[in-house]
């Protein structure tokens, strides 16, 4: 019988501990950065979140440069986070095979509604848009694109990866996060608009978001993993005009068989998944 993580004692090698120690102290500097999103940070920033001293602070940016995992602004100084993390995002991304398999149904929807269609994952407490197809049709709705981060709730597909959880506990954590509440009130999303969406989305069986970017709507589905939970979503975004019914349910049908199509293809893949980690 295998000894269960739990019961192990974990022994470090010279010197491994004090590399576990600095993993753990970039990860805080790149979760701040990931969190300013497009603003960035200033060096004092970057001190003042983490709590660590000038000097730590100084000598992890230096190596993270290095490596490519931030990148500071020639003018004003404000720290990013670098390209080389946005490989690894999407890699990370699709562990599950989700992009490959949902490209050839996100493909026949976009080109059946004319419409822009997004694939979304849940990372940790953020929603991140791995894919997108474009519509064709002249006047697009374009709100995200593919490795952009936001706070759960923030468009159709994102609010799907949020109302749909089983645990209502979770939704409510998520809901009242100060982080959470920041980055959704940033884009004028207080938690009064918030709720209503997920209620109806719970009522409704599908997501309706309208004018989180003036003029646009976004209809969107959780694609569900064997434990019950959204793993991803797939939405689709157009003009508001387009989606008024009774077009609305002609989309939002095409969108459901979607979805249904998406979850049969990658069921087998999370299946030998959830068989592997509970071996």
């Amino acid at each position: 019988m295998p000894v269960q993580p739990a019961t192990m004692e974990r022994s470090f090698t010279p010197g491994e501990r004090g590399l576990e120690q600095s993993f753990g102290r970039a990860a805080v500097l790149l979760n701040a950065l990931a969190d300013a999103g497009a603003t960035g940070l200033r060096f004092v920033d970057l001190v003042r979140r983490s709590g660590f001293s000038q000097t730590t602070v100084h000598r992890l940016v230096a190596a993270l440069a290095e490596h490519g995992f931030i990148e500071q602004e020639a003018a004003g100084g404000r720290y990013h986070l670098g390209m080389r993390l946005a490989g690894w995002a999407f890699a990370a991304a699709n562990r599950f095979g989700l992009a490959e398999v949902a490209h050839p149904v996100m493909q026949a929807l976009s080109e059946a509604t004319q419409d822009t269609v997004y694939l979304t994952l849940r990372s940790g407490d953020m929603a991140i848009c791995v894919s997108r197809i474009d519509g064709t049709y002249p006047i697009r709705a374009v709100v995200t694109n593919p490795g952009d981060r936001r706070v759960l709730g923030l468009g159709a597909g994102s609010v799907a990866l949020l109302a749909f959880l089983q645990d209502r506990a979770e939704i409510e954590r998520l809901l009242l996060a100060p982080e959470q509440r920041a980055g959704r009130a940033a884009h004028g999303v207080d938690d009064e608009r918030l709720r209503h969406w997920i209620e109806a989305s719970r009522r409704d069986g599908y997501t309706l978001v309208q004018d989180l970017v003036p003029g646009t709507t976004g209809i969107g589905q959780p694609i569900f993993g064997p434990a019950g939970d959204p793993v991803a979503s797939l939405s689709l975004a157009a003009i508001s005009a387009r989606l008024q019914p009774p077009r609305r349910q002609e989309v939002l049908q095409r969108l459901q068989a979607a979805r249904a199509e998406i979850e049969r293809r990658l069921r087998p893949i999370l299946n030998a998944r959830t068989a592997l980690t509970r071996a």
